[in-house]
């Protein structure tokens, strides 16, 4: 058998039309995606909608189902030299958004002053919105909605 014109134009021909059903799946998979990206995007806001209104039924569980502490057992972003007690406001407060954010979309003031109280700390809601304002100010923090904060990006 010897390689002729027409030999090498069926075997394009023919890698075309793979390429070409290639790309029909791929370009189905990408729309799938998005519409798969399309309903997380709205299941995280439907979320975070159930968590405002938790936090603003009932206040005082806003904090309730942040991951407690064990007795004797140090939580791993506060060895013993890290005590929130000994650290300033601003420091605490950006520290409770930073654990908080681990485990949430963002942290609200009833969160910051739950975990902030848990660990040994007295801040009012009213200083912890000022310490929130000046982290905003700085670029530590940002707000991402009403009572919705968040590290900056980079931190």
């Amino acid at each position: 058998m010897s390689i002729t014109p027409d030999t090498f134009l069926e075997l394009i021909q023919s890698a075309a039309a793979v390429r070409a059903e290639t790309q029909q799946e791929v370009d189905r998979l990408r729309k799938e995606l998005q519409q798969l990206e399309a309903t997380i995007a709205s299941l995280e806001q439907e979320e975070q909608g159930y968590r405002l209104a938790l936090a603003r039924r009932f206040p005082d569980t806003a904090g309730a189902h942040l991951p407690q502490p064990q007795p004797g057992d140090e939580p791993e972003l506060f060895p013993l030299e890290d005590d929130l007690r000994k650290q300033s406001r601003s420091d605490a407060v950006e520290t409770a958004v930073r654990v908080i954010s681990k485990t949430e979309v963002s942290a609200t003031p009833a969160h910051i002053e739950a975990f902030l109280h848990e660990r040994g700390r007295d801040d009012t809601r009213d200083a912890i919105g000022a310490a929130l304002a000046y982290l905003n100010r700085t670029g530590r923090v940002t707000n991402i909605a009403r009572g919705q904060w968040r590290l900056s990006e980079g931190e």
